[in-house]
């Protein structure tokens, strides 16, 4: 039927190896030879009654209801714990692995009045060279103000190319105003690293964006620094960051435990009872670079998910680490990849779950944070004003939280049903 390719287990969780998979299809004289969705739709079907991690929860349908695989994903999803199956294109979905899409290079997010920011620039982006910087709100583009209800379309299509005139308030309340071109953004990963030097502490600063392929060659310049600077804590800043590569994740495992946890078990993962010759435990691995870190400081959001909250859920049982920010995406399942023989389609549904040393997982709801705090958009990051920054100091110092919650109201859980939502980015 499909191949799987065995993507180094996704959460997004992609490229390992390469496995051909033989699973029962449908004979192809049951269906008419020029229709490659019905086709594609049909292996879709055989594929999640033997992968799916659910399949003995999926509803029964009549799969001739359905003239598509995407129509047919909608039917079978087992709610309400799959947000997250998804199918793509092939092409979408290899570059979404590389760290690559079409856009202009940004992140954003909605004030509390509606107004949007930009959350982080991508350096190659048109926009970085510009100037333009977290903390920058958007006041219109092409004469338009911009608003939750139109911002998915007010940009245009995800095509090189495409034009918009976006006009920008800065943090000084400068009126800048740029004409930008749509062009295919490489993702940087790490959006920041510093150190911090905090009460006789050297504390290593990282905001880490997704767990991509380009992310190895980053961390490793990342934590050669920090090693060199003789760091001795860390404040590693998910809050943005959706999930990735799991070797990227056990590299950053194994770069902040360092030697006491050098081939023991970081976690596992479990399939369905179809399933389970393909259970497997991943071990931490020796990093040169590593920091041998006791203790974690970790920023989170509801935009946190799967490969982040691996980090979380499975250092936990070697070091102590602690939350700061709002409860996390709730994603602790990941999938694997097949690409139809039919048509264009990348199929991404739910194919195992992750727990850690101490069997602990299916955190669906997301990992409560230790203290609250609002992402404080309207700061850079080596801020320390910035909100969650702020708190993190705050504990460094004290040992205690601050108590500070201001205006929190934690966001509800998110779907993630599509690639843009997996790019997060415009």
């Amino acid at each position: 039927m499909s191949t799987l390719y065995k993507f180094n287990k996704y959460l997004l969780f992609i490229l390992f190896g390469f496995i051909l998979v033989f699973l029962p299809a449908c004979e192809k004289d049951d269906v008419k030879p020029d229709d490659p969705k019905i086709l594609a739709r049909n292996e879709f079907y055989e594929l999640m009654k033997e992968w799916y991690f659910w399949y003995d929860k999926m509803p029964d349908v009549d799969v001739e209801d359905y003239d598509t695989p995407e129509e047919l994903l909608k039917a079978l999803r087992y709610l309400p714990y799959d947000r997250f199956s998804y199918i793509a294109s092939k092409t979408e979905f290899e570059n979404v692995v590389q760290g690559k899409y079409i856009g202009h290079g940004f992140g954003y997010s909605f004030d509390s009045e509606g107004n949007p920011w930009i959350i982080f620039v991508f350096k190659d982006s048109p926009l970085y060279p510009e100037g333009v910087r977290r903390g920058w709100r958007i006041v219109k583009v092409n004469g338009k103000v911009i608003s939750q209800s139109n911002i998915g379309t007010i940009f245009g299509d995800s095509k090189e190319g495409v034009e918009n005139t976006i006009e920008f308030l800065t943090p000084s309340d400068s009126t800048v105003i740029i004409t930008t071109a749509k062009k295919e953004i490489q993702k940087n990963t790490v959006l920041h690293s510093d150190i911090l030097h905090i009460g006789g502490k050297i504390v290593a600063h990282l905001v880490f964006e997704g767990f991509r392929e380009p992310s190895e060659n980053e961390l490793a310049d990342a934590f050669g620094f920090f090693k060199n600077a003789g760091a001795n804590e860390m404040i590693l800043d998910l809050r943005y960051n959706p999930g990735g590569i799991i070797s990227v994740t056990t590299l950053l495992g194994s770069l902040i435990s360092g030697e006491d946890t050098d081939n023991r078990l970081f976690f596992k993962y479990l399939h369905n009872d179809k399933k389970t010759s393909y259970d497997e435990e991943v071990t931490f691995a020796k990093e040169p670079n590593s920091l041998n870190l006791k203790s974690l400081i970790v920023i989170t959001s509801r935009s946190t998910y799967s490969a982040s909250e691996i980090i979380i859920n499975c250092l936990k049982p070697y070091l102590n680490v602690v939350t700061i920010g709002d409860a996390t995406g709730g994603k602790p399942v990941g999938m694997y990849v097949w690409y139809s023989d039919y048509a264009d389609y990348a199929f991404v549904p739910i194919s195992f779950k992750i727990i850690n040393a101490n069997g602990e997982g299916d955190y669906f709801e997301g990992i409560l944070p230790d203290a609250s705090c609002e992402d404080d958009i309207t700061r850079q990051f080596n801020d320390r004003e910035e909100a969650c920054l702020k708190e993190a100091i705050y504990y460094l110092t004290t040992g205690s939280f601050s108590g500070r919650k201001g205006r929190f109201v934690s966001q509800p859980l998110k779907e993630r049903l599509t690639l843009e939502d997996e790019i997060g980015a415009i």
